[in-house]
């Protein structure tokens, strides 16, 4: 049998999840980056962007508890995940008034008054992805 590393693809990738949380989503043109951050979107937000931020925040925080507790018969794991994604998702669509849908995302991204993406957003993408590779290479 393969030894498994002691840490896992998906444990990376939820823990580059938390670390996007508390970067800046937004950028300035202007001013650099000066964005909210997902625990500005918890604290300050409104109902929908609340709601959707902390879904995202505490599915990676699961994702990572789950990486070292095990329930057998569960994938808490790829729900863990699952929950994150869906968050964030919910989030850009709170964020950008269901707009994305209709117009596409680029668009909707340049109707925020004068930002753009930043590196916590990246982050956070970037860490579903690696996350979405582990699940898929290391399983359950």
């Amino acid at each position: 049998m393969a030894k498994k590393n002691s840490i896992g693809i998906y444990l990376i990738g939820m823990a580059v999840i938390i670390l996007g949380a508390f970067l800046p989503l937004t950028a300035s043109k202007t001013f650099g980056f000066n964005g909210s951050n997902v625990i500005t979107a918890i604290t300050d937000g409104t109902g929908d962007l609340k709601v959707a931020s902390i879904l995202a925040l505490a599915g990676a925080i699961a994702g990572i508890i789950f990486s070292f507790v095990k329930i057998k018969g569960f994938p808490a794991k790829l729900v863990s995940l699952i929950v994150s994604i869906a968050g964030g998702i919910y989030m850009v669509l709170s964020y950008l008034n269901l707009n994305p849908i209709a117009k596409g995302l680029g668009k909707a991204f340049s109707k925020i008054a004068g930002t753009q993406p930043s590196i916590g957003l990246f982050l956070i993408i970037a860490g579903w992805v690696i996350a979405i590779i582990g699940y898929i290479k290391e399983g359950e």
